[in-house]
């Protein structure tokens, strides 16, 4: 389990720095640091923030390969999501990618953070997203290029919270063909896409 550590701005540091209080705490939104200078890990950009970082910007962790360290408790509303919905609402997480880190074990580290935070504020999977999301910046970088892709963090953000439920691997070699139809709208369509709704006419090609 990753290690948590917290270095947390005073109140009159937070203020400087943040929109203040009252998070709704609805969603947790992932980033990158795009910092790959070596030693650029958690604790040093946890010490950045802890100075009262000179760029307009904060977040609430940062998570290497070794540690996740938290500035800011969950109800203050940081600069980082680059939408008022996404700051007001957001926990936000960078994650390290210093060039002498590992940056899949950072991935796992940062996983399990958010795995952690979900539980603490009832927060669902479906309400993890990216800084994209947000503000269309192409962050988190790395992972938008898919050196762990986007479906595979919410994979391993699933089995740390183990309600994730993997699907058999399919191992017949048959192919299938599956029947629809026109429909004359889009609603109707869609019913039949819907497995709990419709049932498929599946034909074999062999």
């Amino acid at each position: 389990m990753v290690q948590n550590r917290k270095k947390l701005l005073t109140d009159s540091q937070a203020n400087k720095v943040t929109y203040g209080k009252g998070n709704a705490k609805k969603y947790i939104v992932v980033h990158e640091t795009d910092n790959t200078r070596s030693g650029a890990d958690a604790d040093a950009h946890a010490r950045l923030q802890y100075n009262v970082n000179s760029r307009s910007a904060s977040w609430h962790y940062t998570v290497d390969d070794k540690e996740a360290v938290q500035s800011f408790e969950h109800t203050w509303k940081c600069w980082a999501a680059g939408s008022n919905t996404g700051n007001n609402e957001g926990i936000q997480i960078e994650v390290c990618v210093n060039s002498d880190g590992n940056y899949q074990k950072a991935m796992q580290n940062a996983a399990e953070l958010v795995a952690k935070v979900m539980k603490e504020e009832g927060i669902p999977i479906k309400n993890v997203v990216q800084h994209n999301h947000f503000s269309g910046k192409n962050c988190p970088r790395n992972m938008r290029e898919g050196k762990i892709s986007w479906s595979q963090f919410l994979v391993m953000v699933a089995n740390c919270t183990g309600n994730t439920q993997q699907k058999k691997p399919v191992t017949d070699n048959n192919k299938y063909r599956v029947m629809t139809g026109t429909y004359s709208t889009l609603q109707a369509a869609e019913n039949v896409l819907d497995v709990t709704k419709a049932s498929f006419w599946l034909g074999s090609l062999h």
